[in-house]
């Protein structure tokens, strides 16, 4: 019944928060190692320096515009080094997923159509084209190779929804259903039943009630429905509109909760969205993970020092995945 906030931590967590590849791209890139063991197939790969400073470019910027220029100075305490260090090893995981999903696409006969690249070609010229002086300079890739990135970033895309599309990823309206309750919730029983002997009254003002004794504030909290349901979300899916619960206790507090939006239609509708892409994912995770732990996609590893973040002043782009997802809409 909290709200999650914002906190420096998080912005360490493992993957590119901006690549939304089926989420496949963050999730994979937070355990994958390019060591190469015994019995694995290695195989190489490179990308310009023009490539991975798109990239580069794109989450600096990001991150600038949300905490600042202050962000470098910032230290990841669990992993060591400082927010550069993470950032550069998340860009390098992306482009050892992109490699080896590019990979897997070649082994699946996975190509691009002429419509496709005609396509990424127009995304292509539309994102170059709204890069600035600064951000050429800055990122120093010409429109070839920022239409050789995008390919092969549709085809990673393409290869996720060749290979489930057989799968079934259905989720229904009541898997995903998001109701919007508003929650009294106080420290005792006896305050319990005097509250609710309160809200049961005719004419009663449930909200002003809330607002007066509830610990949490009285602000209404939207509620997701779960395989594991706690016993005051059992209680709260159980309302009708505007129905009012009896008491519910729960890890040493008491609720009373009042149902104010018996199905909520764009949160349903998002949460189905979102569990239906964490469904295909994984469905594409059974198949990639097998072929991933044989294959090993190598570069050459003075590749990765093409990759820094000081100057570029002036250098403001960060829509490369927005523009992609504008024309390649899921």
């Amino acid at each position: 019944m909290t709200r999650e906030h914002l906190s420096r931590g998080r912005i360490f967590r493992c993957g590119l928060a901006a690549v939304v590849l089926m989420v496949f791209l963050l999730a994979a890139g937070c355990s994958r190692s390019a060591a190469v063991e015994p019995g694995k197939e290695e195989v190489k790969r490179s990308y310009t320096k023009g490539q991975l400073m798109t990239i580069a470019a794109t989450e600096r910027n990001r991150y600038q515009n949300i905490y600042t220029s202050q962000i470098w100075a910032v230290e990841d305490k669990a992993g060591g080094g400082n927010f550069e260090d993470r950032l550069t090893g998340q860009i390098r995981q992306f482009f050892m997923e992109l490699g080896t999903m590019n990979l897997l696409a070649d082994e699946n006969g996975i190509e691009l159509t002429s419509q496709e690249k005609d396509s990424i070609k127009r995304l292509s010229e539309q994102y170059y084209g709204l890069l600035s002086k600064a951000d050429r300079d800055y990122i120093g890739a010409d429109q070839e190779e920022v239409y050789e990135l995008y390919c092969e970033y549709y085809r990673a895309d393409k290869l996720v929804t060749e290979l489930t599309q057989d799968q079934n990823l259905e989720i229904s309206d009541a898997e995903a259903k998001v109701i919007e309750v508003l929650p009294i919730s106080v420290r005792n029983r006896q305050t319990a039943e005097e509250v609710l002997a309160q809200v049961q009254a005719e004419g009663a003002d449930f909200s002003a009630i809330a607002k007066k004794y509830s610990t949490g504030g009285g602000v209404a909290v939207q509620m997701e429905r779960n395989q594991n349901q706690s016993e005051l979300e059992k209680a709260a899916f159980a309302l009708e509109q505007d129905e009012i619960s009896g008491i519910v206790e729960e890890n040493g507090a008491f609720y009373i909760l009042k149902c104010t939006n018996a199905y909520d239609q764009a949160a349903t509708a998002a949460r189905k969205k979102k569990l239906a892409q964490e469904k295909k994912n994984n469905a594409f995770q059974k198949i990639y993970a097998p072929f991933a732990d044989s294959h090993v996609v190598v570069f050459d590893e003075k590749m990765w020092s093409e990759i820094h973040f000081e100057g570029g002043e002036g250098s403001t782009t960060t829509n490369f995945f927005e523009l992609y997802h504008s024309y390649f809409p899921k």
